[in-house]
């Protein structure tokens, strides 16, 4: 069944959007039921809407209708216009471009116009009969649970759940992907440009699962993030030059610690104590030439000492001491040099280099620090051959490597001409930096939704979705080869003529035409049929359009019968058949529709079966609106609690508007849709003001109510005393009805049925509120009254408002 429908454009349909519209008092969705009546006044938009169904049995769009955009939901499947060619409903609508197509004749009578032939099944053929029932018997049913449309059934459900797990699985993993794309890439401006999307990350996860691809490191990923924040450098000019000069200190210092050298006369007791020999050496400086006494003991020196001392301390110690000493000050020289080879800093190399500057900086220290134990080694022998001077010192091999010192030196060297190049290449490396970031990310995201095995998960799905999907389609295609078959041997059955036949049925049991015929010719080539209507016999011309009315109507209603029609669940809409009609005809054609359509049959368990699945009727006559009212009612079964069920009424009323330019389609209001005369709506209005209480839940009814007394009164006592005896008295027909001891009651009925009901001479009334008291008290009297004198009479009309019967 079809249930809603939008049209975003279709004719005078523009922006109809059904869940926004198409709603109860209480704010409820409603949609079409089984059995829909549709109202609406010329021009509103009818026929527009007949047309949207109408392109959904021709499976296109009509003509002269351009841009058009709808969605028809059902529970066969959502339509679109873009669709009309493959949906599963069976529709049959009649309107105004069904008898344009089929009856052209009644359009067109004067220039040649025809009307289609079709067939309905000619006399049984019990062979066919037997091969039809054996198809359909294996073709089955889905309310019988068996045979292949059961089984396409549930083929139908086991697609429709692989179809949605497939499709909840791929959508859940899109999800993540566009979440984290739009919310922690995008947003992230260190991953490059805010251009990035579901189809980017995708990218990236297929650049991350290529091989040899391998995500950075945390220490990585710090130095990536340190480039990204790096600004240009200036060059670094210089470049590290360190010469050093062990060898040639070495080859100075050498001799100097082996030299060996006699005293010209030896002491031998400073010989043999070194530490002596230097303090006696450092006393001359403190008392040669300054005094006479020793400044330790105080004793009076020698008047040979001097001359002693200067044997001992020949000129060749003095000069040995001497070049050991400017040997010392060149070793130390070299030693201070050292703190001053090296001046770079971390800051003037970019981030990628400063580890590796780090690197060869502390190898180059480190070896430069043992070149200064070296030279400690060097001064310290120097030294220990100052203070005793006549023991030469064995000087130590060297540990220390120059080519290891020149191999960081060129290092350090390659690294400045890198850091220099990077200055050009700044931007692009950034870019790389963003792009190895980004990939990292991506990485760790798949890892962490375990992407690898969703990918699997989800295409094992789609293999299962993708065989339930090919099982149904070959189901279908051996149902439809099938009803392929029934179609042939109908076919073979098929008879124009009785459907011609079957119009002048119609026409002459229901409308009693039966000067009006339709006839079925034999052509020119005595093998095809042709229709054409007849008056007594000859070729009709001239008819009336409530005669084209008929005759189309019938048609279609005939046409039903047809192979292509017969025994299929239709959605039948019918749009306003009853254009030029008079009353009479009208009438007949409700009862039309409900004999061959609307009432239902009986099944052989006593339930009721339904000629249609779904029927739509719109009128713009009030008329024929009251009849449709009557039409057989479907019924539909509801959860009632605790796995039971109801029966209830499978029906709905909707009203059909147009504003301007655009249509619309609401739900009927309650005046047209519950009464089924103004007399009964009026009725009710005073019934409602028989107790004044109802004024606080509603008090429309009362201020009306004046009105609604003066219009009931009038139509009521009309048909009770249809003769005025004296046309010059107002209220004969009130004092006849209500009698003349009621003078009292009379007299409020008249203030009531006058006052409250004009305001032309009292305009002061419309300034005071309404007097409810009194209203209650004249509508009881009146309700009472009226039930007095015909109690049956006062129960119909309870009943026909949905009120139980008055009990005495």
């Amino acid at each position: 069944m079809i249930n809603q429908i939008d049209i975003a454009s279709f004719g005078s349909f523009q922006g109809l959007e059904w869940k926004k519209s198409v709603r109860d008092s209480g704010k409820n969705v409603k949609s079409f039921q089984r059995l829909n009546i549709l109202y609406g006044r010329n021009y509103s938009g009818k026929t527009t809407l007949s047309r949207v169904f109408r392109a959904l049995e021709m499976r296109k769009i009509p003509l002269n209708h351009f841009s058009t955009s709808f969605t028809i939901y059902g529970d066969k499947g959502n339509v679109t216009q873009a669709g009309l060619g493959s949906h599963n409903y069976d529709v049959r609508v009649y309107n105004r471009d069904f008898v344009n197509d089929n009856l052209s004749f009644l359009v067109n009578q004067q220039i040649g116009g025809e009307i289609k032939t079709f067939a309905i099944v000619g006399e049984k053929n019990k062979e066919i009969d037997d091969a039809i029932a054996a198809i359909e018997a294996k073709l089955g049913s889905v309310e019988a649970k068996v045979g292949l449309r059961f089984d396409l059934e549930a083929k139908k459900k086991e697609r429709d759940r692989s179809k949605s797990s497939y499709s909840t699985a791929s959508s859940a993993l899109e999800d993540k992907l566009r979440s984290h794309a739009n919310d922690k890439i995008k947003k992230n401006r260190q991953y490059g440009a805010a251009v990035y999307n579901i189809e980017s990350i995708k990218k990236d996860i297929i650049t991350i699962k290529k091989p040899g691809f391998i995500a950075l490191t945390t220490e990585e990923q710090a130095a990536k993030h340190s480039l990204l924040k790096q600004e240009a450098l200036p060059d670094i000019t210089n470049t590290l030059t360190i010469a050093l000069h062990f060898e040639t200190l070495r080859a100075v210092v050498e001799p100097l610690l082996s030299q060996t050298i006699t005293p010209t006369k030896p002491i031998q007791e400073l010989l043999n104590d070194s530490v002596l020999q230097l303090w006696v050496k450092q006393g001359i400086g403190h008392h040669r030439d300054k005094r006479d006494t020793c400044a330790f003991c105080r004793q009076e020196l020698p008047p040979d000492l001097w001359q002693v001392l200067d044997q001992h301390f020949s000129k060749e110690s003095g000069d040995l001491e001497t070049a050991l000493e400017a040997a010392i000050s060149s070793v130390s020289d070299e030693i201070k040099a050292i703190a001053g080879l090296v001046t770079f800093e971390n800051a003037q190399f970019y981030a990628e280099e400063r580890a590796a500057f780090e690197l060869s900086n502390k190898a180059i220290f480190d070896a430069l620090g043992i070149y200064k134990k070296d030279l400690d080694i060097l001064k310290k022998s120097l030294e220990t051959r100052k203070n005793n001077l006549f023991q030469p010192v064995m000087l130590k091999q060297s540990s220390h490597d120059l080519t290891e010192i020149e191999k960081h030196v060129d290092a350090i060297n390659s690294l400045i001409v890198a850091n220099n190049g990077k200055t050009k290449t700044l931007e692009k490396d950034k870019a790389a930096a963003r792009d190895s970031l980004r990939l990292a990310d991506v990485s760790a995201f798949a890892d962490a939704i375990t992407y690898d095995a969703e990918l699997v998960r989800i295409g094992t799905l789609k293999t299962e979705s993708e065989a339930a999907s090919t099982a149904y389609t070959g189901a279908e295609e051996g149902i439809r080869d099938a009803e392929a078959e029934v179609d042939k041997l109908r076919a073979k059955q098929k008879d124009e003529r009785k459907g011609a036949e079957r119009v002048n049925s119609l026409l002459n049991n229901f409308f009693g035409h039966d000067g009006i015929k339709l006839e079925a010719r034999d052509g020119t080539d005595k093998v095809t049929v042709k229709f054409e209507i007849t008056r007594n016999g000859k070729a009709a011309y001239n008819l009336s359009e409530g005669e084209c009315s008929l005759i189309a109507f019938c048609y279609f209603i005939a046409k039903l019968d047809e192979p292509e029609s017969k025994g299929k669940e239709l959605i039948i809409y019918i749009d306003d058949p009853i254009s030029s009609l008079d009353g009479n005809h009208i009438f007949f054609m409700f009862s039309l529709i409900e004999s061959l359509i609307a009432k239902p049959t009986k099944n052989d368990d006593g339930s009721n079966a339904y000629r249609y699945k779904q029927l739509f009727i719109s009128t713009h006559n009030l008329d024929f609106l009251k009849y449709l009212k009557r039409l057989s009612i479907p019924k539909k079964k509801i959860p009632a609690g605790e796995g039971k069920t109801k029966s209830a009424d499978d029906n709905e009323h909707f009203m059909i508007e147009r504003n301007g330019a655009s249509s619309n389609i609401l739900l009927m209001p309650s005046y047209l849709r519950d009464y089924i005369t103004e007399f009964h709506y009026l009725f009710h209005q005073i019934y409602k003001c028989r107790d004044q209480a109802a004024a606080q839940v509603s008090h429309e009814p009362f201020f009306g109510f004046g009105n609604n007394l003066r219009k009931f009164l009038e139509a009521f006592l009309f048909f009770k005393f249809p003769y005025h005896d004296d046309k010059n008295d107002a209220f004969e027909r009130i004092r006849k009805f209500f009698g003349e001891e009621e003078d009292t009651a009379i007299a409020l009925i008249n203030r009531l049925n006058n006052e409250f009901s004009h305001l032309e001479a009292v305009p002061d009334r419309g300034f005071k509120p309404v007097e409810i008291p009194e209203i209650a008290k004249v509508a009881n009297y009146v309700l009472d009254k009226i039930y007095k004198s015909d109690s049956v009479q006062y129960n119909a009309l309870l009943k026909s408002i949905g009120e139980p019967e008055r009990v005495a």
